[in-house]
């Protein structure tokens, strides 16, 4: 028996979603507008990291490969953030060869595993791991590959294609366009036949 998939759960707004994010999908935000409590869920998730000073490391990455535009876009999108610190934990030789142009679809693939279509909220990854077989439950991405949810306590692990795991940590960030959740470390793809 598979465990519960969350993209079972989202339907049709998550089909749609995955489909967006490509060329077309353009920002509708306007600049420039006096900030009150209400405006942090008016604001599109690129909006609000690029205003987040926790998140540089993951801002310059997504405009190094071409994905700010996505997150500004329509989604809805979830978005699993890692923090500086998190990007800080990859050797900075790794760090660096991922930004060059040559390796942008290295880049690209790596980013898109971050993001999920539509929105999952962490009430819908409890309830998707306690209905999930052995209590894990999967997530797929926009990078076609899927992560895989578990609870430590009251904390959730996300477990990545290379065997790597992650913990969200902070409050959920709701959005215009979804969702963010901060996470500690950089969620890696499983490695490629291709090389």
């Amino acid at each position: 028996m598979q465990p519960v998939r969350i993209g079972l759960i989202l339907g049709i707004a998550a089909a749609i979603a995955a489909c967006s994010g490509q060329k077309g999908n353009e920002a509708g935000t306007n600049a420039a507008a006096p900030a009150t409590k209400g405006d942090a869920q008016r604001r599109t998730i690129g909006d609000a990291l690029a205003a987040t000073g926790d998140h540089s490391e993951l801002v310059a990455a997504l405009n190094a490969a071409g994905l700010a535009e996505t997150l500004r876009g329509a989604g809805p999108y979830t978005l699993f953030a890692p923090t500086n610190a998190a990007f800080a934990a990859v050797p900075e030789d790794a760090r660096g060869e991922l930004m060059q142009p040559a390796n942008r679809e290295r880049l690209v693939r790596l980013l898109r595993l971050h993001i999920v279509p539509g929105t999952v909220t962490v009430q819908d990854m409890r309830a998707a791991i306690d209905r999930g077989e052995g209590g894990r439950a999967e997530l797929a991405t926009l990078s076609d590959e899927t992560l895989t949810l578990a609870r430590d306590g009251d904390a959730i692990l996300i477990g990545d294609g290379a065997g790597g795991r992650a913990r969200i940590s902070g409050s959920e960030g709701v959005r215009a366009n979804g969702v963010v959740h901060g996470v500690d470390a950089v969620l890696m793809p499983a490695a490629s036949d291709a090389g």
